[in-house]
C-alpha cells in the first residue's frame, strides 16, 4: 500500500512538470519590465539610442519627461553637441538635463539624457509623435563613423485625465481607506456632476466625502477625497477591489450666446475611466487569535497572583487615570470659563488689522518665490477679511473661484464700487500666484486697490 501511494505522488509529480513546461512554452514571450518600463537588449551597434516616457498622455499644461539612454562600445567617441537644441516639434523642449558618462560593463558606457516636454495649447487632442533622431559617431579603432537613429513614440493629448490613488492597498475588516480621485480637464470640458454625485465603490461604502477645486494655469483641477470602509466580504470574492470609476464630460460649445449654451441637444457627452484598484485583505490576525485553552487546558493562578497582577494593577491604572482626567479638564475648565461667545480671530476688525499688518510688512524683492508666497498671503487675509463682511466661512472664501467669490454677497454687504475694486484685486492676484513671473507694476496696483478696499469697508466697522 505505501508502495502505491509513493509511486502515485512520484506521477502526480511528473505530470505537474511536464504541464508546466508545456504550459510556459504556449506562453507568448513578454519582456520583463525594466525600471524605465522597456527590457533593454544590446544589439551589437558601435552607438545604441533608448527612448522611455513617463506618460503615453498628455493634456494641457503638463510637462512630459523623455528619458533617453545612449549607450556605446569603448573606443567609440559620441558627437553630444547640440543635444539640448534638437527638434522635437510639434513637442516643445522645455528643459534638458545631461548626466555624467557612467560604467555599464566592461565593453559599455552609457548616458542618460532627460528633456522635459510640452505641447502647445493652441493643439486639438490627438496622437502625436516625439520624433526620431541621430547622433553621429566615430569609432576610433577602424577609424569609421556613423549614426545612430532613436524610435519615434506616440503621444495621445487628451482634454482631461483622471486618476485614483489609494493611502494604503492591505487592510483588515472595518479599516478606513483614504481614496482620492483626481479630475485634471481643459477650462471647455465640463463635468457631468449628476454622475458624480452618485459615484459609489460595492463593497466598500462611502463615511465621508470632500470635493476640493484648484486651477492650475489653464487647466482646473478637482480632487475628491473619499473616505471607504469595508465591513463584511460579500459574495465569493476574497480580495475586494475599489471598481474603476466612470467620468462623464462634454465639450462646452464654441459660441457664447445664451442660446447655444441652452440647446444641449447637440452636445456629445464622452467618458473616461480610471483603473480599478486591488485591495488585499489581512486577515493574519484573525488566523492566528485562536483560543488554545482546549489544547493546553485552563491555568491557575494563586491568591497572591490575582491580587498583584489583577486588582494591585487595576487599582493603579484607576488612580492614574483619575489624575490624568483631572489634569487634563481643570485647564478645559479655565478655557470654558474665560471663552468668549464669538472666536477672537473671527471678527472683521481682527481680520482687518491682520491684513493691514500683511500689506505694510510686505516688501518686494528679486526672488520670485518669496514674493510668490507673501502674496499668496496677502490673498489669503483679503478673501478671509471679505469673506466675513459678506457672512460666508473661512474655508468657502479661500476655496471659492475669483469668478464666484462676489455672488455670495446677496446680502449687498459691499457697494458696487467696493464690489469693481474687490473684483479687479482678486483677479490680479490670480495673476500673480498662477503666472510665471510676479512684475512689481502688478504688485503695486494690487496693493494700491487693497487700500482702496479698506478705506471703502473700515467706517461699516467703526
Amino acid at each position: 500500500m505505501k508502495n502505491i501511494f509513493v509511486k502515485l505522488f512520484i506521477i502526480a509529480v511528473f505530470l505537474g512538470i511536464n504541464f508546466n513546461c508545456l504550459h510556459a512554452q504556449e506562453q507568448p514571450q513578454i519582456q520583463e519590465p525594466t525600471e524605465t518600463g522597456q527590457e533593454l537588449t544590446l544589439t551589437g551597434q558601435p552607438l545604441e539610442i533608448w527612448t522611455f516616457i513617463n506618460d503615453y498622455r498628455v493634456i494641457t499644461g503638463k510637462t512630459l519627461h523623455l528619458t533617453v539612454q545612449v549607450m556605446w562600445k569603448l573606443g567609440v567617441t559620441v558627437n553630444l553637441e547640440g543635444v539640448e537644441k534638437i527638434d522635437l516639434s510639434p513637442f516643445r523642449i522645455e528643459g534638458v538635463t545631461i548626466g555624467e558618462r557612467q560604467i555599464f560593463d566592461n565593453e559599455h558606457d552609457y548616458i542618460v539624457i532627460t528633456y522635459a516636454l510640452s505641447l502647445p495649447s493652441d493643439l486639438k487632442e490627438g496622437i502625436y509623435s516625439i520624433p526620431s533622431f541621430s547622433l553621429p559617431y566615430k569609432n576610433e579603432v577602424n577609424q569609421t563613423e556613423g549614426k545612430a537613429t532613436s524610435a519615434p513614440v506616440a503621444i495621445k493629448k487628451v482634454p482631461i485625465m483622471v486618476e485614483g490613488k489609494v493611502d494604503r492597498d492591505v487592510v483588515t475588516i472595518g479599516d478606513r481607506i483614504k481614496y482620492t480621485l483626481t479630475v485634471r480637464h481643459e477650462r471647455n470640458i465640463k463635468l457631468l456632476w449628476e454622475n458624480i454625485e452618485k459615484l459609489n465603490f460595492p463593497p466598500f461604502e462611502i463615511a465621508k466625502k470632500v470635493v476640493e477645486k484648484q486651477t492650475e494655469g489653464n487647466i482646473e483641477k478637482v480632487a475628491i477625497n473619499y473616505t471607504l470602509s469595508l465591513y463584511e466580504l460579500g459574495g465569493k470574492k476574497k480580495t475586494p477591489e475599489i471598481p474603476s470609476v466612470t467620468i462623464l464630460y462634454y465639450r462646452e460649445p464654441d459660441s457664447q450666446s445664451s442660446a447655444a449654451k441652452a440647446d444641449t441637444s447637440h452636445i456629445e457627452t464622452k467618458e473616461v475611466k480610471t483603473v480599478p484598484i486591488p485591495i488585499i485583505i489581512n486577515s493574519l490576525l484573525k488566523a492566528v487569535d485562536v483560543p488554545l485553552e482546549g489544547i493546553k487546558g485552563p491555568m491557575y493562578y494563586s491568591k497572591k497572583d490575582i491580587f498583584l497582577k489583577g486588582y494591585l494593577m487595576m487599582g493603579i491604572g484607576i488612580v492614574l487615570l483619575f489624575f490624568l482626567g483631572m489634569a487634563v479638564l481643570r485647564p478645559l475648565a479655565g478655557r470654558l470659563t474665560t471663552a468668549s461667545s464669538k472666536p477672537t480671530g473671527k471678527t472683521p476688525k481682527i481680520s482687518l488689522e491682520r491684513l493691514k499688518n500683511i500689506t505694510t510688512s510686505f516688501k518686494f524683492t528679486n526672488e520670485d518665490p518669496v514674493n510668490r508666497k507673501n502674496i499668496h498671503d496677502i490673498n489669503k487675509a483679503l478673501r478671509i477679511y471679505l469673506g466675513i463682511i459678506i457672512g460666508i466661512s473661512t474655508e468657502t472664501a479661500q476655496s471659492a473661484t475669483t469668478a464666484s467669490f462676489l455672488n455670495y454677497d446677496s446680502q449687498k454687504q459691499l457697494s458696487e464700487e467696493t464690489l469693481t475694486i474687490t473684483a479687479k484685486a482678486l483677479k490680479q492676484l490670480d495673476t500673480l500666484i498662477f503666472g510665471k513671473h510676479i512684475k512689481k507694476e502688478t504688485v503695486d496696483s494690487v496693493m494700491q486697490k487693497i487700500e482702496e478696499i479698506i478705506k471703502l469697508t473700515s467706517p461699516k466697522l467703526a
